[in-house]
């Protein structure tokens, strides 16, 4: 037999073991079950945005220069001393000249130190709109004129500057060859003779002689142009983009590229450039590496004539291209579309840390959370899990459709709501449950900001856009930003929709 007072503490043990069943008995247990998946939707196309890759492309006029500069093309001395020529309104003039070697000049300038020779220029371009790219040559002159009551130049005036400019009308045909004609030639004094009204016409018949002379050479010469190409430089820099380029081993750079366009040459020396411009729609795509282009090089796509002068266009890499029709055909800029998955586990995760520890409370009767999850259940639309313990134990369940704040950056779940079965439930068993507290608070703790998405993709392209793709061709890119633009969530992941952008350009090893 036990003692007395061991017998009364097992009475009471006892005793306070069944008010804790009963108590357990009477706590509500809620473990609705999970929501039904919905059937599987699509997941939204990406929009196009259409891209530009810009292919520096360099052209060397040393022939055409050579051509200009042979004294069988272009005479360096053209005397018209020893005979007179009669003028149509009666007066007889003779003339002599001599000329420099052409050299390529910029547009609508362009004379070192700024001599009156190069003021005189500028007054000649002043108002002349050029309907296609242009480059531009120009010479010194030494002239005299002589008649009986005009002497221009002749004895110890001699000699009298000028200027001799040509442009040159210079495109590229659809099969990427060049194509060149004299577009215009003109002859401007430096330093013109003090004329009578009388002698005027005799001094601009000479200098038209002047030009007509120079045109017939500059026509010869240019047909040197007409011979070079550029087709091997794109077809390499073609090729090499209908690739996709691995970024890591499930993600790929895939460019889509389309046509092509061009702004106009300019230059200042023998070598001329162009800025060649590959259209693409580039996307960064995850898992299997994506099929590669199979179009060959398309047709040059000319845009229409532009009236606008667009002969000194800047084509270095990096410069600013003027504002063309051309131009304003091209898209400008690189922008890249990335759906970035996140992986539910990586989210409850996440979602657990935030939530795990809350506590909801109402009437003296609460509940505690223990674990939180996220996952997809199709139709665009994620579920929301959330244990607990407390006065009530189990687990419920909320559904909505994850949207995105293109302000915050964010992404939250518009219309949290508990699933049907799970308030059904809620209701029956544990009525004093604040339905909406914690409904709040889930929807509070589960905005995900996209930094981690948008990272990952601007730490993808910086470490792509300045790589070589092959021995001979190079990229060289910027990131000047990354945002989310939209979101979208299937069974396997969250995706976040990014856009980049930014800047690419190729450099091509080869000479055309």
């Amino acid at each position: 037999m036990f003692p007395k007072s061991i017998s009364n503490v097992l009475v009471a043990v006892s005793l306070l073991l069944s008010l804790a069943s009963c108590t357990a008995l009477n706590t509500p247990v809620i473990r609705p079950p999970a929501p039904k998946l919905l059937p599987a939707t699509p997941n939204p196309p990406a929009p196009a945005q259409e891209s530009s890759i810009s292919v520096p492309v360099h052209v060397d006029l040393s022939p055409f220069l050579a051509a200009a500069n042979d004294d069988s093309v272009i005479p360096k001395k053209i005397d018209h001393w020893g005979s007179s020529i009669k003028h149509p309104k009666g007066a007889e003039y003779r003339y002599y000249a001599e000329r420099d070697n052409f050299t390529m000049v910029p547009a609508g300038v362009q004379q070192a130190n700024d001599t009156p020779s190069g003021a005189a220029l500028r007054e000649w371009w002043k108002g002349i709109e050029l309907s296609s790219s242009h480059v531009f040559v120009g010479t010194a002159l030494r002239y005299k004129i002589g008649a009986p009551a005009l002497h221009c130049g002749d004895g110890s005036d001699w000699p009298r500057r000028a200027t001799a400019h040509g442009s040159i009308a210079t495109e590229l045909t659809p099969t990427y060859g060049l194509s060149a004609s004299v577009a215009s030639v003109a002859v401007n004094p430096s330093d013109p003779c003090q004329l009578r009204v009388g002698d005027v016409d005799v001094a601009q018949e000479v200098r038209q002689r002047l030009a007509d002379i120079i045109r017939g050479g500059l026509n010869r010469a240019v047909t040197r142009v007409n011979t070079l190409t550029v087709k091997s430089h794109m077809d390499t820099a073609w090729n090499t983009l209908r690739n996709p380029i691995k970024l890591e081993p499930d993600a790929w750079l895939q460019f889509n590229i389309e046509k092509v366009r061009h702004s106009g040459f300019s230059g200042v020396g023998p070598v001329v450039n162009d800025t060649i411009h590959i259209t693409a729609n580039p996307v960064i795509v995850f898992g299997q590496e994506p099929p590669a282009g199979i179009a060959a090089l398309p047709p040059l796509d000319s845009p229409p004539t532009s009236t606008g002068f667009h002969g000194t266009a800047d084509t270095q890499l990096y410069g600013t291209l003027p504002t063309t029709l051309a131009n304003r055909l091209t898209p400008t800029g690189f922008h890249v579309i990335t759906d970035v998955p996140l992986d539910y586990a990586s989210l409850s995760k996440s979602l657990s840390n935030r939530l795990t520890g809350k506590r909801v409370a109402k009437k003296g009767s609460f509940i505690l959370i223990t674990n939180a999850s996220i996952f997809g259940n199709g139709g665009n639309q994620v579920v929301v899990r959330i244990d607990f313990g407390g006065d009530a134990i189990g687990h419920v369940y909320f559904v909505g459709k994850p949207e995105m704040s293109s302000l915050t950056q964010t992404v939250s779940l518009g219309g949290l709501r508990y699933d049907l079965e799970t308030e059904a439930l809620v209701q029956t068993t544990a009525a004093w449950l604040d339905l909406s507290t914690l409904r709040d608070l889930v929807a509070s703790e589960s905005i995900l900001g996209v930094t981690p998405a948008t990272d990952r993709v601007r730490g993808l392209l910086a470490s792509t856009l300045n790589r070589a793709l092959s021995p001979s061709v190079s990229m060289h890119g910027t990131v000047e930003s990354v945002q989310g633009i939209g979101v979208f969530a299937d069974v396997t992941a969250l995706h976040i929709r990014t856009m980049s952008d930014g800047t690419l350009a190729l450099t091509i090893a080869e000479k055309p």
